[in-house]
């Protein structure tokens, strides 16, 4: 039997994060949504990076990791006279390989961690939680 589904609500103050995830579906859900009161942001796709590694195009290139316009997001909102607007955002360019160059740095040079070690055992925790709520 393999867990396909979760849904996990986060509350912060006056903000809400709600993560879901599911493999076995027929469409995707989008990356990325994110809702305000005026508007929202819809990413569909998820960051090229290991796309390209699969293909074997790897860190070296210069388009390695770049979104291509229908990778883009969608920002859809309504101007302050009421006018509604959709436009495309161009991705930023992601780089996985800075976690690594991070974790070298606090190891070999004795670098302060981007990450914190309280954030990496409160992400633990989370999912801890999560699969004992499960069972």
């Amino acid at each position: 039997r393999m867990n396909d589904y979760f849904d996990l609500d986060f509350h912060y103050q006056n903000l809400k994060v709600s993560i879901k995830s599911s493999f076995f579906r027929l469409k995707e859900r989008p990356s990325f949504v994110a809702y305000g009161k005026k508007g929202m942001f819809v990413k569909q796709t998820r960051d090229r990076q290991e796309e390209h590694l699969k293909l074997f195009h790897m860190p070296n290139n210069s388009d390695f990791g770049v979104d291509l316009p229908e990778h883009y997001g969608v920002l859809t909102y309504m101007d302050d006279e009421g006018v509604y607007h959709e436009e495309k955002v161009v991705s930023e360019k992601g780089d996985y390989a800075r976690v690594y160059d991070d974790l070298y740095n606090a190891i070999v040079n004795g670098a302060e961690k981007v990450t914190k070690d309280e954030e990496t055992l409160l992400q633990m925790e989370i999912i801890e939680t999560g699969i004992a709520g499960m069972v």
